[in-house]
């Protein structure tokens, strides 16, 4: 009688473990794209959420600029910003969470910050 339960026990416990519903859980992680600068014009360029190269131009009215998506650990991140004038300087940061994960910056006339690697 014990073997019968026994056998009764560990074969629901099989039936209700094997569901096809199961689905692995991905834990993505806030990222935060940031420029900013005293330069008053910009053009950015970054990699975004789905893996696609974007590009979008800031003003004075639009910078200091942020972005935010969830990704998984290992995604490539990426993000440049180019002073399209003479004068003033800019600076990029990658974040995952609050903590800052890489970060450039650059003073030079029409120069280029640049920050790029993968998510922890």
């Amino acid at each position: 009688m014990k073997k019968f339960f026994f056998l009764l026990i560990i074969s629901l416990l099989f039936a209700t473990s094997c569901n096809e519903n199961n689905n692995v859980l991905v834990l993505k992680k806030k990222i935060t794209y940031k420029v900013s600068g005293t330069a008053t014009e910009m053009l950015i360029t970054y990699v975004n959420e789905n893996g696609e190269t974007a590009m979008t131009g800031l003003s004075t009215v639009t910078i200091p600029w942020k972005i935010e998506f969830r990704a998984k650990a290992d995604t490539y991140v990426y993000l440049q910003a180019k002073n399209t004038t003479a004068l003033g300087d800019v600076k990029v940061e990658i974040l995952q969470g609050n903590a800052v994960l890489f970060s450039d910056n650059n003073d030079l006339p029409y120069g280029a910050a640049t920050c790029s690697g993968f998510v922890k």
